[in-house]
């Protein structure tokens, strides 16, 4: 019984993850947040990829590249795991590698 405990407390550790994303403005850039009220223009999906089940990064986790891309002055980021991204990732968290969405909006 103790050995069932143990093996199911260590899968519960590593198939739990983190999913870090960074919410940054480029540096020197004045951004201000947008409200959830408040149309924007400018709306940017990603995937960010993780290895370990989302204990590691493996693709660009940060905000800041795309508010720079898209010269915006007020942004709100959005992060979330959608229905899809666990559909990749029945297949994909075989080998640890899962996907969750950042969305980006805002007005330059």
């Amino acid at each position: 019984m103790r050995k069932l405990v143990a093996v199911t407390l260590l899968a519960c550790f590593f198939a739990s993850g983190c999913y870090t994303m960074k919410v940054a403005a480029p540096a020197g850039s004045s951004v201000s947040t947008v409200s959830a009220s408040t149309t924007t223009t400018v709306k940017k999906s990603t995937k960010v990829w993780y290895a370990l089940w989302g204990a590691v990064p493996i693709s660009n986790n940060s905000s800041e590249k795309i508010i720079a891309e898209n010269n915006l002055k007020e942004a709100r980021v959005t992060t979330q795991i959608q229905f899809v991204d666990y559909v990749i990732g029945i297949f994909t968290g075989l080998v640890s590698i899962v996907p969750a969405t950042m969305t980006v909006e805002g007005n330059p």
